[in-house]
């Protein structure tokens, strides 16, 4: 994970956060969530995650939207530079990761891909609460 994490790094550059890079993947995956969820999911307080959206606002990779019923509720969703900006940074983190992997003998890949399969159908409908990494990581 350290390796992916320091690839985004490089390619997102100084103007896009690993936390905000986590938090356009998780509205990617969550359209419309709330301010809360996406709180818990990163591990931030609701101040802390407020502060973040509002850099993601004025870089206008997200919106918010008043609930339909409940004013008071208003819910996050990437824009479309938002989605273009998640979708470029998972492209090359994949391509990264398939660079990598093309190193490895045929074997040893279809061993990993195996592997990966079995993770994928263990945690595939986990909620993003759980899937959160822990502290340090």
């Amino acid at each position: 994970m350290r390796v992916i994490r320091t690839h985004v790094r490089a390619k997102t550059g100084a103007e896009l956060s690993i936390a905000q890079f986590r938090a356009l993947a998780f509205l990617g995956r969550n359209s419309c969530a709330m301010l809360s969820d996406l709180a818990r999911f990163l591990d931030l307080t609701h101040p802390a995650a407020s502060k973040l959206v509002d850099g993601l606002l004025a870089s206008g990779l997200v919106s918010r939207r008043e609930h339909a019923r409940d004013r008071r509720r208003v819910s996050l969703e990437l824009t479309a530079a938002g989605n273009r900006r998640y979708g470029a940074v998972l492209r090359s983190a994949r391509k990264f990761l398939a660079g990598e992997m093309q190193h490895l003998a045929a074997p040893d890949r279809d061993a990993v891909f195996s592997a990966m399969q079995t993770l994928h159908r263990v945690f595939a409908n986990a909620p993003d609460e759980e899937r959160r990494p822990l502290p340090n990581s």
